[in-house]
Parts: C-alpha cells; sequence; structure tokens
C-alpha cells in the first residue's frame, strides 16, 4: 500500500462524501479539499483519524499544487453547478 494520500476534491459532493468511507475502509489515507473547511468539518468522516482537511480551489493553482503535494493519486469530482448558453441556440 503506498505511505501518501489520496486527494479527493469536491470532497463535499454527493460522490466525493460517499467514495472517501469507501476509501477509509479500504486503508487508505485521504486527503479531503474544499473551498471551505467549515463544511469539509461537518462531514461524518472529517474527524477520522486517516483523514486531513485542506481548504483549496481547482481554479487557483496555487492551492491545488499545496494539496497534491504528496499523494500518489487523486480524485478530481468538481463540476460546475452553472450552466452558461452564452451564444448557444436551443432549437424547440
Amino acid at each position: 500500500m503506498h505511505s501518501g494520500p489520496i486527494l479527493v476534491t469536491g470532497a463535499t459532493g454527493y460522490v466525493g462524501g460517499r467514495l472517501i468511507p469507501a476509501l477509509l475502509d479500504a486503508g487508505y489515507r485521504v486527503r479531503a479539499m474544499g473551498r471551505t473547511l467549515e463544511k469539509l468539518a461537518c462531514r461524518p468522516w472529517a474527524h477520522h483519524d486517516q483523514v486531513e482537511l485542506v481548504q483549496g480551489d481547482v481554479l487557483d493553482l496555487e492551492s491545488l499544487k499545496k494539496a497534491t503535494e504528496g499523494c500518489w493519486a487523486a480524485y478530481y469530482l468538481v463540476h460546475s453547478m452553472i450552466a452558461q448558453l452564452d451564444n448557444c441556440s436551443i432549437i424547440c
């Protein structure tokens, strides 16, 4: 087993919130990344001894670099909740 953690971005989302307990059950260390530590800290797995909470934003390169440091794998589970229809035509 690897000694470094697995980074999970989007840890407060639906998939991330279910993936992290599965990774912990499999014996992995997890670094959970979210935009706010407060939202991360509310999760049931947040205080597990194999979880590290980190604040970051995937649009902020420096915070992303810092979050990935020492990780051997990462799950990118971030998506936009805003649909933009700029320059698009919808035909009904």
